[in-house]
């Protein structure tokens, strides 16, 4: 139960979707494991460090909707470890001092409450850090690339009226309009409403790939609308382009 209750913390804080049967698997692996591990009677040495690591990768492995192949999930795997034996000490040493407190019985009601509010705040945290986030992002069209940085704005909600895809805004250039030129069965104009404009029209395109740099992976928007504003986007120019909140 106690390894059920960690996993889900541990998925919340690595943004994985959790999954109840990937969940109650990975716990009963993860009971069955330590059973193995005590009764082997092994020091608290090297090689029972090793057993433990080795449960864990599998606990998480079962856990994580996912397969794993890429470095960016095998970042998330070191940190689900992390995360792991972080809230096991966490919950040891409150449990120690709930019962020091005469908490009796209520004691680990009380501490899984605690971790459970500790971990919520630092889930809707990072929530609310992303909602105003720069990232790098990469456009490629016909082998062509151009880097940028962009703003992710929870309050972009532009769409394309025909196929309802998202549309992000990036600042005009004479790479883009060039771009256009070379492939007019792309162009795209894309009406709009704004607080001070009423309607409004946008020129845009599609472009072969979109590339969003985000928490050591690559997130890669095939076929994706952009729209052409003319002007600046930031005043300090730290970014040029704002990315619709249907991409993050």
């Amino acid at each position: 139960m106690l390894d059920a209750q960690v996993l889900v913390f541990v998925m919340l804080l690595l943004k994985e979707r959790v999954m109840p049967w990937r969940l109650a698997i990975a716990s009963v692996v993860g009971g069955l494991g330590a059973v193995l591990i005590l009764l082997t009677r092994m020091n608290y040495g090297a090689a029972y460090i090793f057993m433990v690591l080795v449960l864990d990768l599998a606990m998480l492995y079962i856990a994580m909707p996912r397969r794993i192949g890429k470095k960016a999930d095998l970042h998330k795997l070191v940190m689900g470890i992390i995360y792991f034996h972080a809230m096991f000490f966490a919950y040891g040493k409150l449990a120690e001092c709930a019962v020091r407190l005469g908490l009796g019985r209520s004691a680990r009601i009380v501490v899984a409450l605690i971790v459970a509010g500790i971990v919520l705040f630092m889930v809707v945290y990072h929530k609310l850090r992303e909602q105003k986030s720069l990232y790098d992002v990469v456009l490629v069209q016909n082998g062509d690339n151009i880097e940028l940085k962009a703003l992710f704005d929870t309050g972009n909600l532009l769409t394309e009226p025909i196929s309802g895809k998202p549309v992000s805004v990036l600042e005009e250039t004479d790479v883009l309009r060039e771009w256009i030129t070379q492939s007019p069965q792309k162009y795209k104009v894309i009406p709009y409403r704004s607080i001070g404009n009423e309607h409004g029209i946008l020129e845009g395109m599609y472009v072969d790939e979109l590339i969003i740099h985000k928490d050591n992976e690559q997130l890669v928007k095939r076929n994706a609308i952009v729209a052409l504003y003319k002007g600046r986007l930031s005043k300090d120019g730290s970014f040029q382009m704002i990315l619709n909140q249907g991409l993050l």
